[in-house]
């Protein structure tokens, strides 16, 4: 296999001569092209810079680029469309959420500030390459630029090969990609529906952030990819995951603000990313490959701090120094599983936990059994009855908050039984 016989070695090219592309050889040209589709889509094949007293960064073997039962849904069909086949309602029986959905992105693409603009390109720029240092701010002020140092040394060969290669990350995927969710669905775009009411923001960058070859909108696959690989960095680095889900959960909000989802497209994208992340932490051979993805990140960070993470964490909190506190992570992550929306199905049902989300907080609460992080689940879940809660029996995704149930202050009875944030649960 390609990408494992490049990873298992060292691929050191040469250095392109720093000369205008008009005034390089071909060779040198090639030289650069080739290095800079190294660093987008294979990264842990670029040699490490080592520091004396340094953990030493060691990629992935070949056999951990195969193997993997997560490659394929738990869900019929090998997709996550059961997951928000909801929305077939939506458009069939509640016109009236059909109608807000494009006035919602209208009224945030419109009315957004000129730094949330900014934000929303930058993020609109990672769905190819440099995902995780795009969304380092999650890791804080203090964290963030070690994050993004070790990057630039290519010291997280793991951590990069399987969720930040691009079309190459391991731990992504067709199944997890939503390409066959929208080819179903079939759902024009905002600014296709509504040209004349969907602002441009466009950049200087060259990109044309609306060039988007005809693919179409719901679920969003940025949203997907987002939510897909912050919720995974979540399960093997808890004291920084409720941050980790909010900004996952930002970077859909992003894709409104761009105009180029509805809200229902990144509540979709949320929902099908969750339920992919929960599907790779439940393959037990994944499972362990980013246990040493979050072991690298957390030695990395640790020699660079020179104290524990948690200690790090504390700090760079005490400080105000957190991409968001667990409360006001919590409190968006709610608001982002709604946009607003008003109730469509009945309000009074009891959530049902999908059977694959409850192991997501194994490193957060690891004394707990399955049904008790189920019960964390259900008590930080969002009320019933919003655009595409699923009612029936396989759970809704959609009401799970999984920044509220990261952060929850957690109390065991003798019993068993268990307080959530004080309140039985």
């Amino acid at each position: 296999m390609l990408i494992a016989s490049l990873t298992s070695a060292t691929i050191i090219l040469p250095q392109a001569a720093a000369a205008p592309a008009a005034d390089r050889s071909p060779v040198d040209q090639l030289t650069g092209q080739v290095r800079d589709l190294q660093s987008q889509f294979l990264p842990s094949t670029l040699p490490a810079v080592q520091h004396p007293g340094a953990p030493v960064p060691q990629p992935f073997g070949p056999d951990a680029y195969v193997g993997y039962i997560s490659d394929i849904s738990s869900y019929p069909g090998g997709t996550y469309y059961q997951v928000v086949d909801g929305f077939n309602d939506l458009r069939d029986n509640h016109p009236e959420i059909i109608t807000e959905n494009l006035d919602t992105v209208v009224r945030i693409n419109n009315t957004a500030s000129p730094d949330r603009v900014a934000r929303a390109q930058a993020d609109a720029r990672v769905d190819d390459g440099n995902l995780l240092a795009g969304f380092s701010d999650a890791f804080g002020t203090t964290l963030a630029p070690l994050v993004r140092t070790a990057i630039e040394e290519n010291r997280l060969p793991k951590t990069r090969a399987l969720l930040d290669s691009g079309y190459f990350s391991r731990a992504q995927g067709i199944a997890a990609s939503t390409l066959v969710e929208k080819e179903i669905f079939d759902n024009p775009r905002p600014f296709e529906v509504a040209p004349d009411r969907i602002v441009h923001h466009n950049d200087d960058s060259g990109e044309d952030y609306y060039e988007l070859g005809g693919s179409a909108s719901f679920p969003s696959g940025h949203t997907n990819q987002a939510v897909l690989v912050t919720t995974l960095l979540a399960a093997v680095l808890p004291e920084l995951a409720p941050q980790l889900v909010a900004r996952g959960s930002d970077a859909g909000e992003s894709r409104v603000v761009m105009g180029v989802h509805y809200p229902l497209d990144v509540i979709g994208g949320r929902m099908t990313g969750t339920a992919a992340a929960a599907d790779r932490w439940n393959d037990l051979k994944m499972r362990d490959a980013l246990t040493q993805a979050g072991q690298e990140i957390r030695a990395e960070l640790e020699w660079r701090l020179g104290r524990p993470l948690s200690e790090a964490v504390a700090a760079q909190d005490a400080a105000g120094g957190s991409y968001r506190s667990d409360d006001e992570a919590a409190r968006t992550y709610a608001e982002q599983g709604t946009y607003g929306f008003p109730t469509v199905y009945a309000t009074d049902v009891p959530v049902t936990v999908p059977q694959a989300a409850p192991d997501l907080l194994i490193n957060r609460f690891p004394t707990l059994t399955w049904e008790q992080r189920a019960t964390v689940i259900a008590a930080t879940a969002l009320p019933s009855g919003y655009p595409l809660d699923d009612q029936g029996p396989d759970g809704s995704w959609q009401r799970i908050n999984l920044a509220a149930a990261y952060s929850a202050q957690v109390d065991v009875s003798a019993d068993g039984s268990l307080t959530v944030n004080g309140r039985k649960a």
